[in-house]
């Protein structure tokens, strides 16, 4: 290769770098002058409505600082209403969120470190809980790890959509938000709207209770049989 050729290529490549290693960053950014508008801190998790108007959930880092009215704030010190002045980098995409509903309920089961199963109004529902989320049970603060079943637990629960959600889906206008209450936890769903979450209480202990009577039955049935065959 000739000498006056290889800083040619030698500047391509690190170009082509830089071009891919900006790419690995998810990020929000704003547009000129625009903010984005704090809705909810809970453990890990922060809400925010975007500039555009969408309501958008990430999983942010511990240690990670914010840009919010002039200075420099870590998550826990972020309030709902607070405007964000620079862009969010976390290195992931941000969920887009499709409900927000209140929910008050019974814990069915908790299996740490990140799914809690309650029973509510609409069915028996899991839900995923955001790292450092803490639950009140009566008065008290209490991680997931300390829930028992039959404890009462309020949430906000945030339902987000995936990635390859459909266009009629993705770019609805943003849910109502009503005010905290209780943690933040995340129900997701599939790309058509339709929960990707497992209910308990459904039919399938019945249909195994019925399979097993008739088996039972058509063994019942060949067995009074063999007498009558033998005469």
């Amino acid at each position: 290769m000739p000498i006056a050729f290889r800083p040619f290529v030698a500047a391509t490549v690190l170009a082509f770098a830089a071009c891919c290693a900006s790419t690995g960053s998810a990020q929000v950014k704003a547009s000129s002058g625009a903010t984005s508008t704090v809705v909810y801190v809970s453990g890990n998790d922060l809400v925010l409505k975007s500039a555009e108007g969408k309501l958008l959930n990430y999983t942010v880092a511990s240690g990670m600082m914010f840009s919010a009215e002039g200075k420099q704030v870590s998550l826990a010190d972020l309030k709902p209403g607070m405007k964000l002045t620079k862009e969010v980098s976390t290195g992931f995409d941000p969920e887009i969120i499709s409900g927000v509903q209140v929910v008050k309920g019974k814990v069915f089961a908790a299996t740490p470190p990140d799914v809690v199963t309650l029973s509510l109004a609409d069915g028996i529902k899991e839900l995923t809980v955001p790292a450092g989320t803490k639950f009140m049970v009566d008065g008290k603060p209490v991680m997931i790890d300390a829930l028992k079943p039959n404890m009462m637990v309020e949430a906000t629960v945030v339902t987000t959509i995936a990635p390859d959600a459909k266009p009629e889906v993705a770019n609805a206008p943003a849910p109502i938000t009503p005010a905290m209450t209780g943690p933040v936890l995340v129900a997701k769903t599939m790309g058509d709207g339709a929960t990707a979450l497992p209910e308990a209480g459904t039919n399938l202990p019945l249909y195994g209770v019925l399979g097993f009577v008739l088996l039972a039955l058509g063994f019942g049935l060949v067995k009074a049989r063999k007498p009558a065959a033998n005469v």
